[in-house]
């Protein structure tokens, strides 16, 4: 008995220490977001190509940001026998949208692309708040076992 509760214990602390990385990742991914989001703001009010370019690099360091939060979750999610959360898709940067953007920059461009990174940011805040209760409940069910 006192080993199973050992092992559970021990797979209680893999699962949190899993979430406070995916945490990490996301907060990564907010900083991108938001450092995109204020060349963006820039962009929008006459920046012109520099900031279009920054902005476009901003948005590629956020979306392997996101990509790194897929490994983390794999790795949590192998912690978790269910985990039901989702994480937002990246944000468009294809080559066409970026050469748009840069190339043209256009005032509809920028709006459309800074919308993007606004519901990003959203989804991940959110996303950021759905572990952080998951960490909770994962430190409720430790101090249980101890």
């Amino acid at each position: 008995m006192e080993g199973m509760r050992m092992d559970r214990l021990k797979e209680l602390y893999e699962a949190k220490r899993a979430a406070e990385e995916v945490i990490a990742r996301i907060d990564n991914a907010i900083s991108s977001l938001d450092s995109a989001s204020s060349w963006g703001l820039f962009d929008i009010f006459g920046g012109g190509m520099i900031s279009s370019f920054i902005k476009r690099g901003k948005i590629q360091d956020a979306n392997a940001d996101i990509e790194e939060i897929y490994s983390s979750l794999t790795v949590l999610n192998k912690e978790l026998e269910d985990v039901d959360m989702h994480l937002p898709a990246g944000i468009s940067d294809t080559i066409s949208d970026g050469a748009f953007d840069i190339w043209f920059d256009n005032i509809f461009t920028d709006i459309r692309v800074q919308g993007e990174i606004k519901d990003t940011l959203y989804e991940l805040k959110n996303f950021r708040r759905d572990i952080i209760s998951l960490i909770e409940r994962l430190n409720a069910e430790i101090r249980q076992y101890q």
